[in-house]
């Protein structure tokens, strides 16, 4: 019998010297910013987030690095569960999504020297992320000012009575252009669909 284990062995090939390839140097790192600074300068304030007053005539900037934002819903909408809310909110962030029945809101908290001021905006929230990248330290054009927060909420209450009412308006404008042209009103249409 044969030898076990001697199958296909024999001298080893000596191997190649291969050259070693020294790597280009990296550049530098860029260093980190040191606090969020805006897209754009502002001349009017003196950081990123000072923002001590309103500035309703100019247009805030955007950050590079978005900041935390907490969502809150309500589901009944009342003063209670707003309040409620909006104070877990802003135990997380500075900035609030307010969900309520009729709308949603985002609310902004700063300090102003040994208080709070807030900054409401009542507007399209489709993209919310946007919300996130907003500096108000350069302007709070088409932001509502409110000293507390008890005036934030009751603006949040008062608005649904708002909204029903410009709805209850346009309601009877589309009455009154479709009883001129002699079609079905729109409150005869809807009751034909509840009976249907």
């Amino acid at each position: 019998m044969g030898k076990k284990g001697k199958k296909g062995k024999g001298k080893k090939k000596p191997a190649a010297a291969v050259a070693p390839v020294e790597a280009p140097p990296c550049p530098p790192c860029p260093e980190l910013p040191k606090q969020m600074q805006p897209l754009d300068s502002c001349p009017e304030s003196s950081g990123p987030h000072d923002v001590l007053r309103a500035q309703p005539n100019h247009y805030p900037a955007l950050l590079r690095i978005p900041e935390t934002m907490a969502v809150v819903g309500s589901e009944n909408g009342c003063y209670d569960s707003i309040c409620k809310l909006l104070r877990a909110g802003f135990r997380c962030a500075e900035r609030v999504f307010v969900m309520a029945p009729w709308g949603n809101y985002v609310v902004f908290r700063y300090h102003n020297n040994n208080d709070f001021i807030y900054f409401l905006y009542d507007g399209c929230t489709c993209d919310v992320n946007r919300f996130r990248y907003l500096d108000l330290s350069c302007g709070t054009a088409g932001f509502l000012f409110f000293d507390n927060m008890h005036d934030v909420i009751s603006y949040i209450i008062q608005s649904r009575k708002t909204r029903l009412y410009l709805e209850n308006l346009n309601k009877i404008a589309i009455d009154q252009i479709v009883e001129e042209y002699g079609a079905v009103t729109y409150t005869q249409k809807a009751k034909c669909m509840r009976f249907a």
